[in-house]
């Protein structure tokens, strides 16, 4: 059992630890008494709140930012300014700047969301460097780089204080509110959002999920918690200057104490900062200025020994000694008990609709194009696929198939034609989790597993779209796994399967959407043939189920077989269409793609 599964409520006894460790954390401002010992204490709760708020965004939905110190002084400046200015009480300071983070937040990631890999981390260090820029040339309003120094009026309202312990409780229900938020988003739908999108932000589109606008969620939560923090920063230090509160060094830490701690948890900020933290605290005082910048060189040893011993964080290691403790207390079994129930449920088969019998339109195509540069991959293409039938498309590489597919699908835009399904046209629909949600669903011709997550983890992502419940969600994700063969692997890291399971993995999630019509981009490729005729054996079961399938396929005994219609393509035209027999003779086919050695077979 994980962390995230040990807190989910009072019924399970694994509950309890971690709430034990909160209480005595909540306790140690009580017992500290050296004044010194107790900012570390304060230094190492915020530093986990912090690092908390970043991983949301960092850590979650994957997007690498290194210029979330600009949230955390617009926090700063905003409850400052407001109460020097105008006596505005800093309680009214952290609810107006963790707005004005969370709206900065919008106005900037959306265009940012945009960039992909360094490029995205560059432009967040670009933000915040721009805004420290002009908090220095706005100096009538900010004092410029003198900064500015807050009067000490002690008290409640004004969250100043004599002592450390009222900083300590402050800082530590900043880190419960993230802590608390963090759980809340990764067992609801953003959180299984966020992990497709960390994963394969393409896949994810593909099963439903607006990519865009679930990073848009985790970036605005983010940045209103990391305002917060900078309130708190600058409520307990009473001076905030642009070189500290939008410094570049505080984005990188918060992101090192989340990596070193394991991203992408909800304890592993907690983990990182009470291991960094007050490395950093001691080294200051033991150094002094003596060695300026030495912890900076010893963070990142520590950060090289954690990636190549821990990859996953201190949280991996934490959580194999957590397992066992909780194997030894009372009342548990010897065996952490499974999410999931022990006996695999039996998937719902309906009555195949009559596939040679006629039926609606589904799916219809007309003149579609599609074109890269001067090269058209799809050209002028007519097609239909009709309710309960399984086409075939073939034709030799590069003949335009998976371009279709992509087109179909909304990963390409089209130049050219009409796509229509069940009669509504979907040609501009854009984004692929629109298609997705319109009832197409589809496989990718490069498996593109959620390779970090368990293979129970994958399918109920894809059960999601239709569903806000988690548990309705994972009860289909469990049918569906019974139904691919894949029930006794669900614990399993889906990057530890096979080809074979990884491709069923892939169609099990493109099922857990419940399309009308499910494309499937050479399911077989790579299989041998016990693997091949399990797989045919699966697409027929699928199609029990009363789902129509378009399958493009290179396994000619599979895609003749299988299918009712097949269609060809070459170079990017379609030059055949009709039954297995029909195609299977027609000479153009036969010189492009089968060969006479087909023939004479």
């Amino acid at each position: 059992m994980s962390i995230r599964g040990a807190v989910r409520g009072f019924g399970d006894p694994g509950f309890y630890v971690p709430f034990t460790g909160l209480v005595l954390l909540a306790l140690a401002p009580l017992l500290i008494q050296n004044p010194f010992y107790a900012h570390v204490g304060i230094m190492t709760f915020f530093y986990a709140a912090r690092a908390g708020a970043w991983n949301l965004l960092g850590g979650y939905a994957g997007q690498l930012s290194l210029g979330h110190a600009a949230f955390f002084g617009i926090g700063a400046y905003t409850s400052t300014l407001l109460y020097v200015t105008f006596q505005i009480s800093p309680w009214l300071g952290v609810m107006t700047g963790a707005l004005l983070a969370a709206l900065t937040a919008l106005i900037v990631s959306y265009p940012c969301f945009r960039l992909r890999g360094p490029f995205f981390s560059l432009a967040t260090i670009a933000f915040a460097e721009v805004l420290r820029i002009l908090v220095i040339y706005f100096r009538d309003l900010t004092q410029g780089s003198v900064g500015i120094l807050i009067p000490f009026k002690p008290g409640l309202g004004t969250l100043m204080f004599r002592g450390k312990t009222p900083y300590a409780y402050l800082a530590f229900a900043l880190m419960a509110t993230v802590l608390g938020t963090t759980l809340l988003i990764e067992r609801s739908k953003l959180g299984h959002a966020l992990a497709a999108v960390r994963e394969d932000e393409e896949a994810a589109e593909a099963l439903g999920i607006n990519a865009t606008r679930s990073k848009l969620f985790a970036a605005l939560i983010s940045a209103s918690l990391t305002g917060m923090g900078g309130v708190f920063y600058a409520q307990y230090i009473l001076f905030i200057e642009p070189y500290s509160v939008f410094a570049l060094d505080l984005s990188i830490q918060l992101a090192l104490v989340a990596i070193i701690g394991g991203v992408g948890t909800a304890a592993g900020p907690i983990l990182g900062s009470s291991l960094v933290t007050p490395l950093n605290e001691f080294l200051r005082a033991w150094l002094g200025g003596t060695y300026r910048g030495l912890h900076f060189f010893i963070y990142g040893c520590l950060l090289i020994v954690v990636v190549i011993l821990m990859p996953q964080g201190v949280i991996a290691m934490v959580r194999g000694y957590y397992r066992r403790l909780l194997k030894r207390l009372p009342g548990m079994r010897k065996d952490i008990p499974s999410a999931v129930p022990e006996a695999a449920p039996k998937a719902e088969v309906r009555e195949a609709p009559t596939p040679f019998s006629p039926s609606p339109l589904l799916l219809e195509g007309r003149g579609v194009i599609k074109r890269f540069g001067g090269l058209a991959a799809v050209n002028r293409v007519d097609f239909s696929v009709r309710e309960g039938e399984i086409l075939g498309l073939i034709g030799p590489n590069g003949a335009g198939k998976t371009t279709l597919f992509n087109v179909i699908t909304g990963f390409h835009h089209i130049d050219g034609g009409t796509i229509l399904f069940k009669g509504e046209e979907i040609t501009n629909l854009g984004r692929p989790h629109k298609i997705c949600l319109k009832g197409i669903g589809r496989t990718f011709q490069l498996v593109k597993p959620f390779g970090n997550l368990s293979v129970l983890e994958n399918v109920t992502i894809g059960a999601f779209c239709r569903t806000e419940r988690e548990g309705v969600a994972k009860e289909e994700a469990l049918g569906i796994l019974e139904l691919v063969g894949l029930w006794t692997k669900r614990e399993m890291l889906a990057r530890d399967l096979t080809i074979a399971d990884r491709k069923r993995l892939e169609l099990g999630r493109a099922l857990a959407t419940k399309p009308e019509l499910l494309l499937l981009d050479e399911v077989m490729a790579g299989l041998n043939p016990r693997e091949i005729a399990d797989m045919i054996q699966l697409i027929q079961g699928i199609r029990a189920q009363g789902v129509t399938l378009l399958v493009i396929e290179h396994v000619m005994a599979a895609i003749m077989s299988l299918c009712d219609r097949i269609m060809v393509l070459h170079h990017g035209v379609k030059i055949a269409e009709g039954s297995p027999a029909e195609v299977a003779k027609d000479r153009k086919v036969i010189e492009a793609y089968l060969g006479e050695e087909y023939l004479v077979a």
